[in-house]
């Protein structure tokens, strides 16, 4: 009985763990290259039409927003939201209105932040996220 019941708690350990770090995120609603995060949703850009491709994404709304898109993609992290996002070249992201917002650019890139928001940027795969205050950018 004790390992069955270490077995359980062990599971659902486990799932709480993947969970929590966006596993089982749905995608994006999008309308060709606009896409949006529902209210209050956690959303992966894994799979969606925005994920490596040029587009416009919004969390805007109290969102927890992750994955990735193309070149030239537009993103407004805003409303409280959480965004953890790598954007490609020539990508463009607003964190504003309280939100939290860790961006990796693989090119070129700019970013402003709002004095309200906490905002990190790291240029390149594998760079360390530097503190932005106001703004900031890559290549």
């Amino acid at each position: 009985m004790r390992s069955l019941c270490l077995a359980l708690a062990t599971t659902l350990a486990m799932s709480l763990a993947v969970t929590a770090c966006g596993g089982g995120a749905d995608p994006p609603t999008c309308t060709g290259t606009s896409c949006t995060c529902d209210p209050g949703a956690a959303c992966d850009t894994s799979g969606s039409s925005c994920e490596q491709a040029s587009c416009s994404l919004d969390c805007t709304s109290s969102n927890d927003c992750s994955g990735s898109c193309g070149d030239s993609c537009s993103l407004d992290c805003s409303g409280g939201s959480t965004c953890v996002m790598t954007v490609g070249d020539s990508g463009s992201v607003t964190c504003s209105d309280g939100s939290d917002c860790t961006i990796t650019c693989t090119g070129s890139c700019s970013m402003s932040c709002s004095a309200d928001s906490t905002c990190k940027l790291a240029c390149g795969a594998g760079a360390t996220p530097e503190t932005v205050v106001e703004g900031g950018s890559c290549g």
